[in-house]
């Protein structure tokens, strides 16, 4: 009957429908689970990132061995297992029965035995009374302690090299702070030098090219590999100490300052550094650059080879009235014996001593840009052989 037809549905029709309503049904489903799929990965994706990202500064730090601790330890070397290994320095009277091996302006420097290893521990004190009841003059230089306590925390406290000294940990306290390095058997450069010039020390030529190469590779690292570049500001012998096996290790980097890649020079408004050890534009234009470091290091290698100092009160009587213009003159009248040290005279290695005083003349020309940078220098020195 033509009304029961039209209700009825054909073969064909009986045959798709069935089929076609589960397939658009899948699809849609299918749709809906990659919606779901991709917003659920890319939220997995960032948490697991923010937790990848703390496990590794976890981890970076465990490597380093640095923590700090709600009662002012920060230790960045493994060499110090745990804080309680220090936990003497809490204590008012915990360096009464230790070995006093230095003395300064701030405090003193002492010497512990830590188990198989010594360390020794700088002790900087800030203010004995209540800040308020500074003097200007004491105001001053505890501000100026401070400052030197954080730049050798940012910068040593982070860098890790065969020739910078490692500060191992860092203890603060209301009244002073401890900063504890590697124990240094052989002291400074400086007092090898004044001993070996007094007859009570020798400092064979073999050693002191040594200490010329390994700081010129610590500065390599602190201007071209680190960053960002480290400019060291007060190198000279006194910062130079020297380890077991002679190896020298760049210290004290309280005057120091981190330049970003974009920067070339650290503007300032006060001198740092010391006297005879200053690159001359300093003076005039109160900037500093790592050429000025490699000045300084110019003055260092000419102490190594006259076994004197600028400060040495013998070139005060010269004509010259300074040892780097006195070495420079004698080079130029090709008389370069005449600098050299007495204590080295004899032993075959005159060639290298001349070749040492033409690199300090190098670091040391009044022009920054006549100067060579550190990896030059590294070089330079590396083509010297260390004995004859």
């Amino acid at each position: 009957m033509p009304g029961k037809s039209s209700c009825k549905l054909s073969r064909r029709q009986a045959i798709d429908t069935p089929h076609r309503r589960p397939i658009a049904f899948r699809k849609r489903h299918k749709f809906h689970r990659w919606v779901a799929g991709f917003f659920i990965g890319c939220l997995a994706g960032i948490i697991s990132g923010f937790v990848g990202s703390f496990l590794f500064r976890i981890l970076l730090n465990f490597v380093r061995g640095r923590y700090r601790d709600r009662r002012g330890f920060e230790i960045f070397s493994p060499v110090i297992k745990s804080k309680e290994v220090l936990s003497f320095l809490e204590k008012e009277n915990g360096l009464t029965d230790l070995e006093v091996i230095g003395h300064g302006g701030c405090g003193e420097v002492y010497r512990k035995e830590l188990g198989t290893k010594t360390i020794a521990i700088k002790m900087i004190r800030l203010h004995s009374g209540a800040q308020a009841n500074l003097t200007e003059e004491e105001s001053r230089m505890l501000d100026k302690w401070t400052r030197q306590i954080r730049s050798e925390i940012r910068t040593v406290g982070r860098i890790r090299h065969r020739n910078l000294l490692p500060l191992l940990a860092h203890i603060s306290r209301p009244e002073r702070h401890y900063l504890v390095y590697e124990y240094m058997k052989n002291g400074s450069l400086h007092d090898a030098l004044r001993e070996s010039a007094e007859g009570t020390r020798k400092l064979q030529w073999a050693e002191r090219y040594r200490v010329a190469a390994g700081i010129a590779a610590g500065l390599e690292h602190l201007h071209v590999h680190h960053r960002p570049h480290v400019i060291h500001r007060d190198l000279k012998p006194a910062n130079v100490l020297l380890d077991d096996a002679m190896e020298p290790r760049i210290a004290d980097f309280g005057f120091a300052k981190e330049v970003p890649d974009a920067n070339t020079h650290i503007t300032s408004s006060n001198i740092a550094g010391t006297l005879g050890y200053i690159a001359p534009e300093y003076y005039q234009t109160m900037k500093y650059t790592v050429k000025c470091d490699v000045f300084s290091f110019g003055v260092i290698l000419g102490a190594l080879v006259t076994g004197r100092f600028p400060s040495d009160e013998a070139f005060a009587e010269t004509e010259e009235m300074s040892m780097l213009r006195w070495i420079r003159n004698r080079m130029s009248e090709g008389n370069a014996a005449a600098c050299f040290d007495r204590q080295l005279v004899g032993e075959g290695n005159e060639d290298q001593m001349e070749l040492m005083l033409r690199v300090a003349c190098f670091c040391t020309a009044d022009d920054p840009n006549d100067r060579p940078n550190s990896k030059e220098l590294r070089i330079m020195l590396a083509q010297i052989p260390a004995t004859g």
